[in-house]
């Protein structure tokens, strides 16, 4: 009994398999892909039928290589840098002007929190209150990071706010532009402690007395200027006796690695720059980060700062960098609300590893001696890709000129850009699907109709053996259900 069973098994798997062999012979005998009628033709000689198996197989194989390399390269490379030189139609960006002072400290208002505190605690906390108010990762090596007994009367979360209220204001005399244009100033903490920035657009979220406000949104209002305005200039007057300037796009932060010029002379000192801009195609805009290969200005990649720049990302890979090695993160750091501050002995692990921070580059030695992989070992392990639109600026013209009781620094464009480098698609997802179609229309002479034949063909066969099970499945329990 079993065995007769397993033979109807047997015989109806053969009826199906005929019938399905028979079904594909009759539907790709009048199949439009080149090939698969001469294939399942059985009325020509065998040989004839293998020779066009071997082809059809060959052809295939070149398609899927050739559409494997076009797809690496739409995803590696879908990206070209042109060239637009219609300058007369563009505006370029004044750069943001970052300075800081060595003197950061207002002495009146340093003496009045002295003195204030000595009333409180009975205690003078000169050093200590020095120490936080101008540390920086240029200087951390060179200030009392000795906890004092009092340390518990200062909590390190109130370091930031210390640093901004002793800082020297800065005077609307100090600044002025050729056209007498308004111009923002901001007072910032930055890694090389407090400082000035002005014609910023992210500046205001570096102000430690605006680090918890989350209302915050950028806002674009720096200098923009034509070809018509090359003879623009800032000019900063008595400013400070010594002060590092850094100049950078405004919607960048300048870092301790920054290129910066120390203006230490008495005199008139002048920086021309010229400007290197790049845009990018409003066809790129929805497109993902790995086919850009840049990030747009309102794509932040934490919630520290609601804006991304190429420094930003920088910055909060080194904050991640000291988080590792120490285990909470300097007061010169805006921090997110699960990140500690480093109280000042714990600023001593920032000045052992300060090489390593500032090349954001672990040394094996380290690497090895905390058994953690996730440290950089070189800035390129921090994957930050390069901001959409950018402006660079690089001085080419300089004059210094001597003469006591002068202090004067001027800034302009020397070199207004006659070139702008654009990001555009050259490889697009319209010209993935005409290069596929054409080549499978080369290899296998398939259009896209033919392709819809074939799933038709693949489809039709199972729905129908299905459709017929569900219908005899309906009948039976119909007749049940009478009997």
């Amino acid at each position: 009994m079993i065995k007769e069973k397993i033979k109807i098994i047997k015989e109806k798997r053969k009826e199906k398999r005929a019938e399905l062999i028979n079904y594909l012979r009759s539907e790709l005998r009048n199949s439009t892909t080149h090939g698969l009628p001469y294939i399942v033709n059985t009325e020509i000689h065998w040989f004839e039928r293998v020779y066009w198996c071997v082809n059809f197989a060959a052809s295939l194989w070149i398609a899927i290589m050739l559409l494997t390399a076009q797809y690496v390269r739409y995803i590696n490379s879908p990206v070209v840098m042109s060239v637009e030189m219609d300058y007369f139609n563009w505006n370029v960006s004044y750069p943001a002007i970052t300075l800081c002072p060595t003197g950061k400290i207002n002495e009146e208002l340093f003496s009045a929190l002295i003195n204030e505190t000595r009333l409180k605690t009975g205690k003078t906390l000169y050093s200590y209150f020095w120490s936080v108010a101008t540390a920086s990762l240029d200087t951390i090596d060179k200030l009392a990071l000795q906890n004092p007994e009092t340390i518990n009367l200062i909590s390190p979360n109130e370091y930031a706010a210390i640093a901004g209220l002793l800082f020297e204001n800065f005077e609307n005399r100090t600044v002025m532009t050729k056209t007498n244009w308004p111009v923002t100033v901001h007072a910032v903490l930055t890694e090389m402690g407090m400082c000035h920035v002005i014609n910023s657009n992210v500046a205001a979220f570096h102000d430690p007395f605006k680090w918890k406000d989350e209302t915050m949104e950028y806002v674009k209002n720096n200098i923009e200027l034509s070809a018509h305005d090359i003879d623009f200039f800032t000019q900063i007057m008595n400013y400070a006796d010594e002060y590092k300037v850094y100049v950078h796009s405004p919607d960048e932060i300048a870092l301790s690695t920054t290129p910066s010029y120390t203006f230490d002379t008495e005199g008139y000192v002048y920086f021309g720059y010229r400007v290197w801009t790049a845009k990018i195609s409003e066809k790129l805009r929805n497109t993902p980060v790995y086919i850009r290969k840049c990030r747009y200005l309102d794509e932040p990649l934490t919630k520290r700062y609601p804006v991304y720049s190429y420094n930003h990302c920088l910055v909060e890979c080194r904050i991640r960098m000291i988080q590792t090695l120490c285990g909470c993160v300097p007061h010169f750091y805006k921090p997110l609300d699960d990140e500690r501050i480093c109280n000042l002995s714990e600023l001593r692990c920032v000045i052992e590893h300060k090489n390593e921070i500032l090349r954001l580059a672990a040394t094996n030695d380290t690497i090895q001696k905390l058994g953690n992989d996730s440290l950089p070992r070189t800035s390129r392990d921090c994957g930050c890709p390069s901001d959409c639109e950018s402006h660079v600026y690089l001085k080419d013209a300089e004059s210094i000129l001597s003469q006591s009781d002068m202090n004067r620094l001027r800034i302009g464009i020397s070199t207004f850009p006659k070139v702008r480098v654009m990001r555009e698609f050259i490889f697009s997802t319209q010209d993935m699907i005409l290069k596929t179609g054409g080549v499978i229309n080369l290899c296998v002479g398939s259009s896209v109709i033919s392709i819809f034949e074939l799933i038709l063909t693949a489809l039709r066969f199972p729905i129908h053996n299905l459709t017929n099970w569900a219908v005899g499945k309906i009948k039976k329990l119909s007749e049940r259900k009478k009997k």
